[in-house]
């Protein structure tokens, strides 16, 4: 498609649409940091009362957790780097009074097992997953789940590919 050769109209509805995506984007994210900050907030209220510390799961490039692990590197402090799920973490048992699992059961090729070694290595534990209304979560190409009202779902990648395409 040439852009030289749209009509003003035409430009005017791939501008709008372009803005409106990343309004979206945008918004996600908001919700996304909603999630996050209220999660640690009940894990650190829990964690204040068995005086246990809390375990950021999947940390990116956040520090909110006394320990932070992700499979990829990251400069944050007390970091912990993993092998990627389903493979044991090297933590003992209950060692954490609480775990937060922001935006990474959807990424893992088998959901409970993720589930399964949190549960052993912690009292409580919070799972964030992308919102089913928002695009992203059913098109970024290394979701493999999604997740609605607590049931999972996987997503077709030959479906997301074509999409994309």
């Amino acid at each position: 498609m040439n852009p030289y050769s749209l009509k003003w109209w035409q430009l005017f509805i791939l501008g709008t649409m372009s803005i409106g995506g990343s309004f979206w984007v945008h918004i996600e994210n908001l919700f996304k940091i909603g999630e996050r900050r209220h999660a640690f907030k009940k894990a650190r209220q829990y964690a204040s009362k068995v005086h246990k510390p809390v375990l950021n799961y999947g940390c990116e490039d956040t520090a909110f957790g006394d320990v932070n692990v992700d499979i990829s590197l990251h400069s944050v402090p007390n970091f912990i780097q993993i092998e990627p799920s389903p493979a044991q973490t090297p933590f003992k048992d209950k060692q954490f009074a609480a775990v937060v699992c922001s935006h990474v059961i959807e990424h893992v090729p088998d959901p409970e097992s993720l589930i399964q070694e949190l549960d052993r290595i912690a009292d409580q534990v919070y799972m964030l997953v992308p919102n089913p209304i928002f695009l992203w979560t059913w098109v970024w190409p290394e979701h493999e789940w999604v997740f609605i009202r607590g049931k999972q779902f996987r997503i077709s990648n030959t479906i997301v590919s074509k999409i994309i395409q």
